[in-house]
């Protein structure tokens, strides 16, 4: 196991995402500051340890959210209209240079659909028209109905969450506590990448929640078992992730850390 990469953000970490790119050790985080009600985007190589560029996107603004990262570019929907929970706008920004590429408006993204094309939808009434999307310059063209199925790979694993009353949660507490020696999770999410098996588990700490994490091998060899945050507000979700071999994790909501589990 080799500690690859942290960095730590001014801004919260508000969401994570990967290439869908397999073969890409590149993730975009969506940064948040709550204060100046501004949102900002990064872009962190997780194999060189580099922060390739971070800004505040034209055309963006504190709605904006990350929807998907492929074909080179970082998808964003914004919301025209807060009070009304539904994207309204599709923009795209070049994953190298983190510069706005183009926009949509009126459009939003359904899912990648191959072969550089996207698959957008725009509301018609209490309906929607899809259409494809050219990846790269935006140019809306017809639904291709010829289309080959996009390739479902899953390449992102998250953590299964485990709570009080699961049927495997007892057992999972007991052996998190029996490993270090008395911590009592009251919350565990688990990944396992073989012979590992990761453990990102809360436990009530001094009348505050705080987040550990603990990693094992399935012979029971403590690798790694470290304080990723305290005084939170509640159990985060996604606070873990692994693509490949490359578990990203986050500490005291700001700070994006990965490991190498060889």
């Amino acid at each position: 196991m080799q500690n690859l990469f942290s960095f730590r953000f001014s801004e919260n970490i508000w969401r994570v995402m990967p290439d869908a790119d397999p073969a890409s050790s590149l993730w975009v985080i969506e940064l948040r500051d709550a204060d100046r009600r501004e949102v900002s985007f990064a872009v962190i190589d997780s194999e060189t340890g580099t922060l390739k560029w971070r800004r505040q996107v034209e055309g963006t603004d504190w709605w904006t959210s990350l929807t998907a990262f492929s074909d080179g570019h970082i998808y964003l929907h914004n919301y025209r209209y807060p009070e009304v929970p539904e994207p309204t706008d599709l923009l795209a920004v070049d994953g190298t240079t983190g510069l706005l590429a183009w926009i949509t408006p009126g459009h939003v993204l359904v899912r990648n659909a191959g072969e550089g094309l996207l698959e957008v939808a725009a509301r018609q009434g209490d309906s929607f028209k899809y259409l494809h999307c050219n990846a790269v310059t935006g140019e809306l063209l017809s639904l291709d109905a010829a289309l080959p199925e996009p390739d479902d790979e899953i390449i992102l694993a998250e953590p299964v969450r485990y709570i009080g009353g699961n049927m495997y949660f007892d057992r999972l507490a007991q052996f998190v506590s029996d490993t270090t020696h008395g911590h009592i999770p009251v919350t565990i999410d688990y990944l396992e990448k073989r012979p590992y098996i990761i453990f990102s588990y809360y436990i009530y700490e001094q009348d505050k929640t705080v987040q550990y994490l603990l990693i094992v091998t399935d012979q029971k060899q403590q690798v790694l078992h470290e304080k990723l945050s305290e005084e939170r507000e509640g159990t985060g979700r996604s606070t873990m992730m692994l693509k490949a071999s490359t578990l990203v994790y986050l500490k005291n909501s700001n700070e994006f850390s990965s490991l190498t589990l060889s």
